[in-house]
């Protein structure tokens, strides 16, 4: 188990078994190098955080790695609580429209 402070200092839970959900739903995540990390860097310093549909809070920062550069890492958590889920978009534009933008990186 892993503790994250998201950019508005709550504390969130990442666990093993969240880590296993993701890779079960979504397998090309484990095409990264260090899956927790990525994860954890995403919720600490995201480029965006965007408000969610259920009341969660989804984080979101631009891939450099080689296999999915130029992507966007999303993860949508639970403030003071735990990661949900994590995917992988190619383009961030809807998110943009479509949802409250609550943090940006300056």
């Amino acid at each position: 188990m892993k503790l994250v402070k998201s950019v508005f200092g709550n504390e969130i839970t990442l666990d093993a078994a969240v880590i296993k959900h993701i890779l079960k739903r979504h397998p090309e995540i484990g095409k990264l190098r260090n899956i927790e990390e990525a994860i954890s860097r995403t919720i600490a310093s995201p480029d965006f955080v965007f408000e969610g549909r259920y009341g969660e809070t989804i984080a979101a920062r631009r891939i450099k790695e080689e296999a999915f550069e130029g992507a966007w890492m999303m993860v949508p958590y639970e403030e003071g609580g735990r990661v949900k889920t994590t995917f992988i978009v190619s383009n961030i534009k809807k998110m943009i429209r479509r949802r409250a933008v609550l943090w940006k990186r300056k």
